[in-house]
């Protein structure tokens, strides 16, 4: 069993993924409010202290946060059609790799599809993908609690024997991720 700063590590993980498996579609907005506002901050901070230079500091904290305010609300209000969009890009443009220039038109039809369905029910796709992302983290916490030290390291740095059990894990994360998509698909539903 896995020691100290690791087991708590570990388990800080399996909880994380157990709250996005079972409860990731109701966190979703804030989540992605989140990541854009300390998207947007980072880009308003950078691109001010490359025109104000270091003395302009304070203008830049100021006008990273207005550009966090911006980046909080365009992915809040804009991620689910920005979702959609990648879908339906990444679908037609399978079928238009596939088929090739004389499938121009098909390849268009089935994006414009692929992206109505998917913004119909990105809610859904989004509990299913929440879900798998946190049966996966699920499976690494479960992987990383199980590790043992083997003690077959001679000792140098870097050089450590870890012994755990994946096939435990992934049934771990499998049963999780399948639980989780279950619970925000039909429990849950809005």
């Amino acid at each position: 069993m896995a020691e100290g700063i690791i087991l708590i590590l570990g388990l800080i993980l399996l909880g994380i993924g157990i709250l996005l498996a079972f409860f990731g579609r109701s966190m979703w907005e804030s989540m992605m409010s989140m990541i854009g506002g300390f998207i947007g901050w980072f880009i308003g901070f950078g691109i001010a202290m490359l025109i104000f230079g270091q003395d302009g500091w304070l203008i830049a904290i100021v006008i990273g946060f207005i550009c966090g305010f911006i980046g909080s609300t365009l992915f809040h209000y804009l991620v689910e059609g920005a979702l959609a969009l990648i879908a339906g890009v990444l679908a037609g443009g399978l079928v238009y790799f596939i088929g090739g220039a004389g499938w121009a038109i098909p390849a268009i039809i089935i994006f414009v599809i692929v992206f109505a369905l998917s913004y119909y029910y990105m809610d859904d796709l989004i509990g299913i993908i929440t879900a798998l992302i946190g049966g996966i983290l699920s499976a690494v916490a479960v992987f990383v609690i199980l590790m043992e030290d083997t003690g077959l390291g001679n000792g140098e740095a870097g050089d450590i024997a870890i012994k755990s059990n994946p096939t435990l894990a992934i049934l771990a994360g499998i049963g999780i991720f399948i639980l989780g998509a279950v619970v925000q698909t039909y429990v849950l539903d809005d």
